[in-house]
């Protein structure tokens, strides 16, 4: 008997479409449910089975949940600048309405796997465990990650939903959003490093957080349970920087500014897009001054604890890959 294909939401994205690609390789089509299927790569509108739905739109949910195995939930609203009406819309709204769905059809046949984020904790002072408050913090994009862990968590409970909830911290890789924009800046002419870059980014290659989610999906060990996810490397923001930099041939002039310098002049910065309706986003505001200059390298032991793949792609092969990747966009 043929298994159920797997579920993924935000196959557009970078996260979503490396997962989708690697069930494709593997010999598991998945299913992908997607605003735009234009948006997904060649490989993945050819190969995968598609499902034209929005996660605020609960009527186009039911088709996407029906007759799946395990679901992996990646769509999110990630802006480093956005409303909070965005935020809920997507990432606490978009996780009821997709709760409901799998609840309407009766369920699914396996586990869904729901891809959180460190930015929960709200960027304390130290790294922190699990057990750790995690209500977002001061950010939009962290409070309604941490609100839409609720909506989970409330509906397993309610369903006996089979679930696992990952918190990543910094991905990289090809395609991602770190590599392409800090890429682009750290070629221009001014890059900002956050008290001397001491603190740990928090560094998790795209493809080891792969290996995560599909072990999320299979262990028992791991059912309903809560795990941070990132290498098993230290790496701060300033070798990370200076790494970047070399690789990509970067020719900025890297600004190092204290933590307080930073979060005020960020506050300044912001003023014009709170008082009027501009495009795009400050070149500084306080988001990128917490993820600059605090920790993003929490605790993994639980993770090791419970026997997960870790770091398999290791960070000199990781950053090699993105750098290369990010040079072949740009016909370097």
């Amino acid at each position: 008997m043929t298994a159920p294909p797997s579920l993924i939401t935000g196959a557009s994205g970078f996260i979503g479409a490396r997962l989708a690609e690697r069930l494709l390789a593997q010999g598991q089509p998945p299913r992908l449910l997607v605003r735009d299927p234009a948006r997904l790569r060649k490989v993945l509108r050819e190969g995968a089975e598609i499902v034209v739905g929005d996660l605020t739109d609960p009527a186009s949910l039911e088709a996407a949940v029906r007759g799946v195995g395990d679901v992996f939930h990646c769509a999110a609203n990630v802006a480093t600048w956005g409303k909070w009406n965005d935020y809920y819309a997507t990432n606490v709204l978009g996780v009821r309405h997709l709760l409901a769905a799998m609840e309407r059809v009766g369920g699914v046949a396996g586990r869904l796997v729901h891809l959180s984020t460190a930015d929960v904790y709200g960027f304390p002072p130290e790294a922190c465990d699990e057990d750790a408050p995690a209500t977002g913090g001061a950010f939009g994009y962290g409070r309604s990650k941490a609100l839409g862990e609720a909506e989970l968590r409330a509906a397993a409970a309610r369903l006996g939903l089979a679930h696992v909830v990952l918190r990543p911290g910094n991905v990289i890789g090809p395609h991602g959003q770190f590599i392409r924009r800090l890429g682009d800046e750290l070629r221009a002419s001014l890059m900002l490093k956050i008290n001397h870059g001491q603190a740990d980014f928090g560094f998790l290659y795209v493809d080891n957080l792969v290996d995560c989610m599909l072990w999320a999906a299979a262990a028992p060990q791991a059912e309903g349970k809560c795990f941070n996810v990132r290498d098993p490397v230290n790496i701060s923001w300033a070798r990370f920087l200076a790494d970047l930099s070399q690789g990509l041939g970067g020719r900025a002039w890297v600004l190092d500014m204290p933590f307080t310098l930073s979060h005020w002049a960020a506050r300044v910065m912001e003023l014009p897009w709170r008082l009027l309706p501009l495009p795009g986003e400050p070149l500084l505001h306080r988001l990128l001054v917490h993820i600059f200059g605090c920790t993003c390298g929490h605790d993994i032991a639980r993770l090791q604890a419970a026997g997960a793949p870790l770091g398999r792609v290791g960070y000199e092969e990781a950053m090699r890959r993105s750098v290369a990747w990010y040079n072949a966009e740009l016909g370097l």
